[in-house]
């Protein structure tokens, strides 16, 4: 079972359009593009200057390349057939796509990034229908590691359904159909990230015994 989902070409590259647009802008007093006139309203409706947006498109498009290759690394992991699923890797990855979602969701807004919203949550939701929860009370109590990956979970599927509906990728409707069931996280990101890393150093000090 894949783990994690990459962005698609064709969302990096207009992310890197997008860049290159508000560059024109910046130096151009008079823009007749429109393109340009797109980026300027869009900078306007939000209310902050074209530098600042052109600055956070920046940052969107480094953290896209990172979520990128995280998930080339955990999916590799996955492929080498380890023992354990490299869990702390698994939660980088995750709570980096909630950062990227939380913070750039209307940067979705846009043919390609609606797209993309769509494959990702339809990814997850079958990444997340697809678990065994027989025992998940043995598993919580137990903090495993499966615990911590359904709880990880939890939390992206929150940041998804708030980015979809925010750019109208998904309606109420469509992603009630689901049927998801409890989708509330019971843990927080830093203690999530802490039982990670503890699981970790378990399974490294078990190779080494």
């Amino acid at each position: 079972m894949v783990y994690s989902f990459t962005f698609p070409q064709e969302m990096i590259d207009n992310i890197q359009e997008r860049i290159e647009v508000l560059e024109r802008c910046l130096n151009d007093a008079n823009p007749q593009d429109e393109k340009m006139a797109e980026m300027i309203e869009f900078a306007t409706s939000r209310q902050i200057s074209l530098s600042r947006l052109e600055n956070e498109w920046r940052q969107f498009g480094q953290k896209s390349n990172k979520l990128n290759k995280l998930a080339e690394k955990l999916n590799e992991k996955i492929k080498a057939k380890q023992e354990e699923l490299p869990v702390l890797t698994f939660v980088r990855y995750n709570f980096l796509l909630k950062e990227i979602l939380d913070a750039y969701w209307e940067f979705f807004h846009n043919k390609n990034g609606e797209e993309a919203l769509k494959k990702i949550f339809g990814d997850f939701v079958k990444l997340w229908k697809n678990q065994d929860w027989t025992n998940f009370e043995f598993h919580r109590n137990q903090k495993s590691e499966f615990y911590v990956m359904v709880e990880t979970l939890k939390h992206v599927i929150q940041s998804l359904i708030k980015a979809s509906l925010g750019v109208n990728a998904l309606s109420e409707e469509e992603i009630s159909a689901f049927n998801l069931g409890d989708i509330m996280p019971q843990e927080s990101e830093t203690t999530l990230t802490f039982l990670a890393s503890i699981k970790k150093w378990d399974y490294v000090y078990r190779k080494l015994a």
